[in-house]
């Protein structure tokens, strides 16, 4: 039997869930297979907190060293520029003992996902010099290969020196000494894994240019299907609307790119008539969207996981408005469940939307692009049947051609 160990600083959000999701699917494939974060939240067997979130002393453990790592960030890094989402100080929370112990097996394989305010480069090397285990980082974001940002934008510092760094300020050279610290603990036969996107970025990079680079992405069979009824009737949405579908767990976040969404909905009435086009808008602050006049809106807040699909079902199409992203997982459940995606040229979308077959890859950045994208998805409506072929089609060319799993040996 495997065992197979993945690492990541949260079992909630986007990262989180997807990561759980993934190691109870090797557990249930008979891999040993067991998640370590930071603090748990779920209530998975398969998942461990390193600090116990339900003792109080841990409790106390975890505010502090929280505490201590953000005023390190003030202090010592400054204010970044926001959109870089930079904090990446490398500061161990958790030893590799501990996560070990926590662990409750010696892995063969360690999967790294998004690590960030849990362990750093240095425990990584050390769980890897302990275990023997092959090592791997998924590209959850882009900061397995930056010195501390998580999405680089245009900057292309990580493929030198990441100084000077836009996220901080010109003298700075914190970006700099992180690039420095995870090249002095990484070791060559470390693999790196991401989806074609995150993969080129990866062979570019100062860290890892002459690591093993295995592009991967996967298309699961989804979990919930309903009558396209369902939802409209639940959000009291009619049953002649033309649906569109938009959410991200926060959406006034930068990279999510609502702000170009509003531009392009502005553009798309200058094409059609809207008058019976309704926008669903699904996440957090899904109460903040701004959205141009004209369209009906229907704000439904952070959905569970049956309702998500729910939506997904009374919609038309799903719109994907994200510049900087390594997924999102709301593109492969749109795909997996047979709707149209629109999105910007990134992320996971050269892996499993194929252009006007399944949906319409918008040139990034060109929201009037992306206008057109919505526009063609509207008026072509495209076949249940044929998008659920297609989707089987990629599921199965993802586990043969770009599969970390089949270059591990795991099963898929």
């Amino acid at each position: 039997m495997i065992n197979y160990l993945r690492l990541e600083t949260t079992d909630s959000g986007g990262a989180g869930i997807s990561a759980l999701k993934r190691v109870e699917g090797l557990s249930a494939k008979g891999v040993n297979a067991k998640l370590v974060v930071l603090r748990k939240t779920s209530e998975s067997s398969a998942c461990e907190g390193f600090l116990d979130s339900g003792k109080p002393l841990h409790r106390a453990v975890s505010f502090l060293l929280r505490s201590v790592v953000h005023f390190y960030k003030k202090i010592i890094i400054g204010t970044p520029v926001k959109k870089y989402n930079f904090f990446d100080v490398q500061l161990n929370c958790a030893s590799a003992k501990g996560i070990l112990k926590k662990c409750g097996f010696v892995p063969d394989i360690i999967c790294v996902g998004w690590v960030t305010d849990f362990v750093s480069m240095r425990t990584i090397e050390k769980l890897k010099d302990i275990t023997g285990a092959k090592v791997y980082f998924v590209m959850a974001d882009n900061s397995p290969i930056t010195g501390g940002c998580h999405y680089p934008w245009g900057c292309k510092g990580y493929t030198e020196g990441c100084f000077p760094c836009p996220a901080l300020s010109s003298n700075n050279k914190r970006a700099h000494k992180t690039l420095e610290f995870k090249k002095r603990h990484l070791t060559r036969d470390m693999i790196i894994s991401g989806s074609s996107a995150d993969c080129e970025r990866a062979k570019n990079s100062y860290l890892f240019r002459d690591n093993v680079i295995v592009p991967s992405a996967f298309l699961s069979p989804i979990q919930y299907e309903f009558a396209k009824e369902d939802g409209r009737n639940k959000w009291g949405i009619s049953q002649d609307d033309r649906v569109i579908f938009c959410g991200a767990t926060y959406i006034t976040t930068e990279r999510k790119g609502f702000q170009y969404l509003y531009k392009s909905l502005e553009h798309l009435k200058t094409l059609t008539d809207i008058s019976n086009v309704t926008v669903l808008a699904a996440g957090t602050d899904s109460a903040k969207l701004q959205l141009p006049s004209g369209y009906q809106v229907k704000r439904v807040g952070k959905l569970s996981f049956e309702d998500l699909f729910r939506a997904y079902f009374c919609s038309d199409l799903f719109v994907c408005p994200s510049l900087e992203d390594s997924g999102p997982m709301m593109i492969n459940y749109s795909v997996a469940s047979c709707i149209p995606v629109v999105c910007y040229k990134m992320g996971i979308a050269d892996d499993i939307v194929r252009h006007k077959e399944n949906g319409y890859i918008a040139s990034w950045g060109d929201w009037k692009d992306f206008a057109e994208g919505i526009l063609y998805c509207l008026e072509n409506p495209m076949p249940k049947q044929k998008l659920k072929i297609l989707a089987n089609e990629i599921m199965e060319d993802l586990k043969e051609h770009r599969s970390i799993r089949k270059y591990l040996g795991l099963p898929s």
